[in-house]
């Protein structure tokens, strides 16, 4: 491996993390797209206060998550 390449290892409670996580933001997309489509008016401002207010706290909740999720150094399977 040279040294530029970076080898990430999740265990099996991180991917699922993350597969859970990806779900949750496309459902905050799907929120805030059908909130923003009631106000046609304000679509734009409506869809980036709805989808970043629910986005912001997913993404920061998700970060700490993964770290508590963590194997023990050199444990770590992919």
């Amino acid at each position: 491996m040279d040294e530029t390449q970076v080898e990430i290892r999740m265990n099996a409670r991180q991917k699922v993390l993350v597969i859970l996580l990806d779900i949750v933001v496309l459902a905050e997309l799907c929120v805030g797209m059908s909130m923003a489509v009631q106000t046609p008016d304000t679509f734009t401002p409506t869809f980036i206060k709805a989808f970043f207010s629910m986005l912001l706290p997913t993404l920061v909740i998700g970060f700490v998550a993964n770290r508590l999720l963590r194997s023990p150094r050199g444990q770590a399977q992919s």
